[in-house]
C-alpha cells in the first residue's frame, strides 16, 4: 500500500473531518483494506491506549502526538509510543474545555478509522463505548453505520443487524442524535433486499432515536408506525412518544396530508388499547383516539375490537369502550351475542365501577331484547364469584327482582349452587329463590353451636397444660383470669406481659461450628451474602478452634478460590473502584488469610483493597482481629463476647467462667465491651457472676477491673467508681468523635484537599478512647437504656463531649447543638421521636457511611426516613446489644409515618424488632396500629404479624388490640380498604385473631356510625357479616344492636340498608360467652 494513502488517512484522523475520512475509504476493495489495517493496526492501539482515562497521566496533546508520528510511524511506535501513547496521554484530569472537544472529534475519527478497515470481528467493537474513553460525536453511529454500508464485504448486513439489535447497550448515552434511526432508513433505501431482516428493529430504532426529531419528516410510514407499537422491555419503559404534543402533531399531520395512512393509524390505536398499558400511556392513546375523531361509518366497521375492548387490561381502554359500545352497539341484535358474552366477563373485573358499568350494560339488554333474558341471567349469576361483596350485593339484587318460574331449571340450580357459596348474610334479596323460608335459613345460620360447650373443653385442656408446666406464669395468668370468669361470671381485665430478660433462661441455641470443614465452607460462601455480626463470632470462634488444624487437603481446595482473589485486591482500579456487591468478598478474603496464614492483610495504599477496607471490614472489627491472632498464639480457643443464645444475650456467669479461663494480659477492651453489651438483667445471676469475678478484681488492669464494678458491683460501690472515673474524664476526655465517617485514609483526598484543611485525626488505640468506650459499655451494662444519672453531675465533660464531633460535622453544619443532644444521650437515653431524630439528621445528611462506637446511638440517626442504611444493620445491632430492640422499634414507628421512606426494607427491620419478648409495646401500640393502613402489602402484613405476636405472648390484651383498632377504623376513611385487608390478615390468624377484630367492629359500630362515608360503612358491615358466618355467633353487643337496626329501617334503599337488615337476623343468640374470654382462651389453648 503506498506512503501516500497512509499519510493521507493519518493527517484526516489528527486534522480532517470525519466526512473526508469516509471519501478516502469509499473505493477501498477489501484486500487493500485488509493490508491498510495491518499497517494501522499497532498505531490504532497505541492511540486507544492514550485515549483511556487516566487521572494522573502526563498530558500530550493531539499536535504534538501528529508531529512525532507523522515523519515516521515504524520509528514512532519504536522509539516513542511507550511514553506519548502512555494510558490517559490523551485523556486525563489535565483535560478541559476546547481540549476535550477536539479529544471527542479525533477519538470518533480513530473509531470510525476502525470501522472502516478492521475485519468483521473487530467492527463492532468499535461501537461500543465506554465511561474510560471519550463521549462520541453527535450522530456518531450515522458517520459510523455509513462508513460500514461503504464496505464491499458480504458481512455487512450481518454486523448492521447486530448493530441495530445492540445499540442501547453499546452505547453510553442511548436516545436522540445517535442517527439510528436516519440509519435505518438509509439502509432500507439503498438495500431494499434486506427489509425482511431488518423490520425487527424498526420499532427500537424509532423509540430510542427516530422520535427525537420531533417533525418525523425524515421517516417513512413503516418506520413511524413500528416505532409507536414498538413495546419496550419494562425496565426500559420511560419515553412514550405519544406524551409529547409536538409528536402528536406531527403524526396528525403527516395523517391529513396522506402521507402516513389514516387506516393504519386507527388499527394501531386499537391495537395498542387493547394490551396492558399503563395508566398514563393508556392515556395518551386515548387522547389520540379522540383526536383521531372517527366517524361513525369507522366506528361501525370496528364494532368487533371495541366489543373486545370491554375486557382491555387498562380500566381507561375499558371505560372509552364502554361508553362507545353503549352509544353504536348496544341496540344491534347482531351484535347481541358477542355483547352478553363481553359483558358478563366484565362482571368480573376488579375495578367495581367497571363492573358496575357492565351490569348497568346487561340490565339494558334484558328490557330491549327479552329473548337474550337467559344468556344475561346465566352472565350475572356467574359474576356472583366477584370478591367484592358491594358488586355481589348489586347482583342478587337484580336477580332477586324476577320470580322463580323466570328461570329455566337449569339456571335456578345454578343459581343456588352458587348462593350456597356466599355468605348467608348477602342473600336476603334472593332467598324466595332458593327453596327455603327466611325463617328456615336465619335458624341455620344463627344457632350454629354454643360456645359455652367449648370454653369448658378448651379450659380443661389449658389446666393440663399448665400442671404439666407450672412454670410457665403467662398460661397461669390466663388461666387464673378464666377460671375466675367461670367461677363469678364477672369480667375482669386481664394482665398483660411484663417484658423482661427471661428469654436468656431459655437453654443455649447459639451454634458454632462443628468441623473445621463446616468453617471453611462459610468463609467461602460469599456469594451475594453480607457478614453478619453472628457471622463474625461464629467464624473467628471456628478460626480460634481450628487454628492448628492441617490445611492442606480438603480446606485448603475450599479457600482457594477465596485466597485467588487477594492479588486482585492488592493492585491498584484501572476503571474506577470496585463495586459494592464485588467488595462484598473482602471479609471472606480477610478471615480466610487469618487463619491460612496466622497474619493480617495489608493492602497498598493506592490498591483497591485500600479504598475499601474500612467500608467492608469496620475499624473495630479489624482491631478484634489482632486480637484474635493474640489468642491464637497463646492457644486460648474462646472469644469473651461469643453470646451463649441466637438472640445475642451472653449468660453473665459464663461470662465469669471465661475472664477466669483468659490470662489478664490476654483481655482485650473491644471483647470486654462487647460481652459487657450482651449481659441480660437477670439479678440473680449477674449477683453469682459478681461474686465470682470480685476476688479478681486485683489481678486486673485498672481498666477492666473498673468496668467490672460499674456493671456488677453493689450500688454503693459502683456509684464510688462512677464518680472517680468522671473526675478521670474530665481530666483527660476522650478524643474519638461520637460518629465519625470511613475511609482508609481521609486526609489524603475528598473534602480534605477540596477545603485545604487539616483533619482532625484520633486515636481509637488511646487510652483514654479505649476507657470511655469500656466505660459506656458498664453503664449500658448496668442501667440498660436508663438514665444513669451523669448528665448534672458531670457538666465540663458534658461541654467536652458535645465538641468532639471531628473535622467534618464542623465544616459542613457548624452549629454544636446536635452534639450536645448526642452526648446528654450518650449518658441518658431517651425514647425515640420524630422531633429527636430531626433535630439530629441534618448533622448526618452526607453521604459519607457513618460508624460509631456506641451502638445505642444509632437508632437517633435511623429514625429519619431520610437516612439510609442497609437492613442487616439494624439485626446486627439487637444481636450486639439485645435490649436496644426497643429503641430500634421506636425508630421504625417514626420512619413509618414519614411519607417519604424510600427504605421501606429497613423500616420493615426497625419494625420488626418490636416481636421480641423483651420490647415493651404497650405505649406504642396506637402508633403500630397506623401501619395497617399503609397501602404496601409488606408494611401492612409486617403490622397484622406484630399484632398476632404481641397478642400470642402476652404483651398485649385482646382488649388492648381491639381498641386501637376500633380507633384506627374510626379516624381511617380514605385507604380503609387497605384497613379491612389488615383485619381480614388478623382473622386469619387464628380464633383469637378473629375474636379480637369481631370484638373491635362491635365497638365502633356501638360507639356511632354516623360520620361513616357509605363505601366505608358497607366494608364495615361485610367485614362484620364473614366473621360471624366464620364463627357461628351472633352480635353481642347491645349498642351495636342498635344501630345495626337503625340502618336496618333507613327509609332510602341502599346497599348499607339491606346488609344491615341481614345482621338483624343476627340478634337471636343466647347462651354465648363474652368474645374477650373466648379470645383468652384461644390464645391460651395456641
Amino acid at each position: 500500500m503506498n506512503d501516500e494513502l497512509f499519510q493521507s488517512l493519518l493527517n484526516e484522523l489528527f486534522q480532517g473531518h470525519s466526512d473526508r475520512l469516509r471519501t478516502l475509504l469509499q473505493p477501498l476493495t477489501a484486500t487493500e483494506r485488509k493490508t491498510l489495517f495491518n499497517d494501522f493496526a499497532e498505531l490504532l492501539k497505541a492511540l486507544q491506549r492514550a485515549c483511556r482515562y487516566q487521572q494522573e497521566a502526563k498530558p500530550v496533546t493531539l499536535p504534538e502526538l501528529y508531529q512525532a508520528i507523522r515523519p515516521d510511524p515504524a520509528a514512532f511506535l519504536r522509539d516513542q509510543a511507550a511514553t506519548l501513547t502512555a494510558p490517559g496521554a490523551l485523556n486525563n484530569a489535565h483535560l478541559m474545555g476546547p481540549n476535550y472537544q477536539r479529544l471527542m472529534n479525533f477519538y470518533s475519527r480513530l473509531q470510525l478509522l476502525h470501522i472502516g478497515l478492521a475485519g468483521k470481528g473487530g467492527v463492532g467493537g468499535a461501537f461500543k463505548t465506554s465511561s474510560n474513553f471519550p463521549i462520541p460525536t453527535e450522530h456518531f453511529i450515522l458517520r459510523a453505520g455509513r462508513i460500514l454500508l461503504d464496505r464491499p464485504e458480504p458481512w455487512v448486513l450481518e454486523v448492521l443487524l447486530r448493530l441495530f439489535a445492540e445499540f442501547q447497550r453499546w452505547m453510553r448515552f442511548s436516545g436522540g442524535n445517535n442517527g439510528v434511526a436516519i440509519l435505518m432508513m438509509e439502509v432500507r433505501q439503498l438495500h431494499p433486499d434486506w427489509t425482511d431482516a431488518l423490520n425487527p428493529y424498526l420499532g427500537k430504532a424509532m423509540r430510542w432515536d427516530g422520535f427525537f426529531h420531533r417533525s418525523l419528516k425524515r421517516y417513512d410510514p413503516a418506520m413511524i408506525l413500528a416505532g409507536l407499537e414498538y413495546e419496550p422491555p419494562t425496565q426500559d419503559a420511560g419515553f412514550e412518544p405519544l406524551m409529547d404534543p409536538e409528536i402528536v402533531k406531527a403524526l396528525l399531520r403527516r395523517m391529513n396530508d396522506d402521507s402516513l395512512p389514516r387506516a393504519d393509524l386507527m388499527d394501531l390505536t386499537l391495537r395498542k388499547l387493547q394490551g396492558p398499558l399503563r395508566p398514563t400511556i393508556a392515556k395518551c392513546w386515548i387522547d389520540f383516539f379522540h383526536k383521531l375523531a372517527l366517524t361513525d361509518d369507522e366506528v361501525q366497521g370496528y364494532a368487533d375490537e371495541f366489543i373486545n375492548l370491554i375486557n382491555a387490561p387498562a380500566p381507561a381502554a375499558s371505560k372509552l369502550a364502554f361508553e362507545i359500545v353503549e352509544k353504536y352497539f348496544l341496540q344491534d341484535a347482531a351484535k347481541t351475542d358477542e355483547l352478553v358474552g363481553a359483558l358478563g366477563y366484565a362482571l368480573l373485573n376488579p375495578v367495581q365501577t367497571l363492573a358496575k358499568s357492565a351490569l348497568r350494560l346487561l340490565k339494558k339488554q334484558c328490557k330491549t331484547n327479552p329473548e337474550f333474558t337467559t344468556p344475561i341471567l346465566n352472565a350475572v349469576i356467574a359474576g356472583l364469584s366477584s370478591p367484592h361483596a358491594a358488586l355481589r350485593a348489586d347482583f342478587l339484587r337484580w336477580l332477586g327482582v324476577f320470580k322463580a318460574e323466570d328461570y329455566p331449571e337449569d339456571v335456578l340450580l345454578q343459581l343456588q349452587t352458587m348462593a350456597a357459596a356466599l355468605p348467608a348474610a348477602e342473600l336476603a334479596p334472593i332467598i324466595h329463590l332458593l327453596g327455603e323460608s327466611p325463617a328456615e335459613l336465619t335458624i341455620s345460620y344463627v344457632t350454629a353451636n354454643d360456645s359455652c360447650a367449648d370454653l369448658q373443653e378448651q379450659i380443661a385442656i389449658i389446666r393440663q397444660r399448665f400442671k404439666v408446666n407450672p412454670s410457665d406464669s403467662l398460661l397461669g395468668n390466663r388461666l387464673a383470669f378464666l377460671e375466675q370468669y367461670l367461677a363469678t361470671g364477672q369480667l375482669d381485665e386481664l394482665k398483660p406481659a411484663i417484658p423482661d430478660h427471661s428469654s436468656a433462661l431459655m437453654p443455649p441455641d447459639f451454634y458454632l461450628h462443628q468441623t473445621a470443614e463446616a468453617l471453611a465452607i462459610d468463609i467461602a460462601r460469599t456469594k451475594q451474602r453480607i457478614f453478619s455480626q453472628a457471622d463474625y463470632d461464629r467464624i473467628l470462634t471456628g478460626i480460634l478452634r481450628f487454628a492448628k488444624v492441617d490445611q492442606s487437603g480438603r480446606i485448603s481446595a475450599i479457600l482457594a478460590p477465596v485466597r485467588e482473589r487477594l492479588e486482585f485486591w492488592r493492585q491498584p482500579p484501572e476503571n474506577g473502584s470496585p463495586g459494592w456487591g464485588q467488595a462484598a468478598e473482602l471479609p471472606a478474603l480477610l478471615l480466610a488469610e487469618v487463619w491460612r496464614t496466622a497474619r493480617l492483610v495489608e493492602f497498598p495504599k493506592d490498591s483497591r483493597g485500600y479504598q475499601l477496607l474500612d467500608m467492608q471490614f469496620r475499624p473495630a472489627m479489624q482491631r478484634r482481629l489482632k486480637h484474635l491472632l493474640n489468642l491464637i498464639t497463646a492457644g486460648c480457643d474462646t472469644l469473651l463476647s461469643v453470646p451463649t443464645h441466637a438472640a445475642g444475650w451472653l449468660l453473665p456467669t459464663v461470662f465469669a467462667e471465661r475472664c477466669h479461663a483468659l490470662p489478664p494480659h490476654l483481655l482485650d477492651p473491644e471483647e470486654f465491651s462487647s460481652a459487657l453489651y450482651r449481659l441480660p438483667a437477670l439479678p440473680e445471676q449477674r449477683a453469682e457472676a459478681w461474686q465470682m469475678l470480685a476476688p479478681r478484681l486485683p489481678q486486673l488492669d485498672p481498666l477492666f477491673s473498673d468496668a467490672l464494678t460499674v456493671a456488677l458491683a453493689p450500688d454503693t460501690e459502683a456509684e464510688l467508681t462512677i464518680n472517680r472515673l468522671l473526675r478521670r474524664f474530665e481530666q483527660q476526655p476522650p478524643t474519638e468523635p461520637l460518629f465519625y465517617a470511613l475511609f482508609g485514609d481521609f486526609s489524603d483526598g475528598g473534602l480534605a484537599n477540596v477545603f485545604r484543611i487539616k483533619p482532625v485525626k484520633h486515636d481509637p488505640d488511646h487510652v483514654n478512647n479505649i476507657a470511655f468506650r469500656l466505660f459506656n459499655a458498664a453503664l449500658r451494662c448496668r442501667f440498660g437504656l436508663g438514665d444513669a444519672g451523669i448528665v448534672k453531675r458531670a457538666p465540663r465533660l458534658m461541654d467536652q463531649l458535645s465538641s468532639t464531633r471531628g473535622w467534618l460535622h464542623k465544616m459542613l453544619h457548624g452549629s454544636e447543638l446536635d452534639s450536645a443532644i448526642l452526648a446528654t444521650l450518650l449518658f441518658a437515653p431517651q425514647p425515640v421521636t420524630e422531633s429527636l431524630a430531626n433535630s439530629l439528621f441534618s448533622s448526618f445528611s452526607s453521604y459519607f457511611a457513618q460508624d460509631t462506637s456506641y451502638p445505642f446511638l444509632w437508632p437517633y440517626l435511623l429514625a429519619h426516613s431520610d437516612y439510609f442504611a442497609i437492613p442487616n444493620l439494624v439485626s446486627d445491632l439487637t444481636y450486639c446489644f439485645p435490649p436496644l430492640a426497643q429503641r430500634l422499634f421506636e425508630a421504625g414507628l417514626c420512619r413509618q409515618k414519614g411519607k417519604n421512606d424510600y427504605y421501606r426494607d429497613l423500616t420493615l427491620m426497625l419494625l420488626a424488632q418490636g416481636k421480641l419478648p423483651h420490647v415493651d409495646i404497650r405505649s406504642h401500640l396506637h402508633q403500630a396500629a397506623r401501619g395497617l393502613s399503609a397501602t404496601q402489602l409488606a408494611q401492612r402484613e409486617n403490622g397484622v404479624d406484630g399484632l398476632a405476636q404481641w397478642l400470642c405472648d402476652g404483651r398485649a390484651t385482646p382488649s388492648d388490640v381491639a381498641g386501637i383498632l376500633a380507633k384506627q377504623i374510626e379516624m381511617t376513611d380514605q385507604g380503609f380498604a387497605s384497613l379491612d385487608q389488615a383485619m381480614a390478615s388478623l382473622c386469619a390468624t387464628g380464633e383469637a385473631g378473629r375474636f379480637t377484630v369481631l370484638l373491635a367492629l362491635e365497638q365502633v359500630i356501638g360507639d356511632s356510625v354516623a360520620d361513616f362515608s357509605p363505601r366505608k360503612l358497607s366494608l364495615v358491615l361485610d367485614r362484620l357479616a364473614a366473621i360471624l358466618e366464620e364463627t357461628g355467633r351472633t352480635v353481642e353487643d347491645a349498642a351495636a344492636q342498635q344501630v345495626i337496626k337503625t340502618l336496618a329501617t333507613a327509609k332510602k334503599k341502599t346497599v348499607v340498608r339491606d346488609k344491615a337488615n341481614a345482621l338483624t337476623a343476627r340478634f337471636n343468640g343466647n347462651n354465648q360467652p363474652p368474645l374477650y374470654i373466648l379470645a383468652v382462651a384461644a390464645l391460651a389453648v395456641k
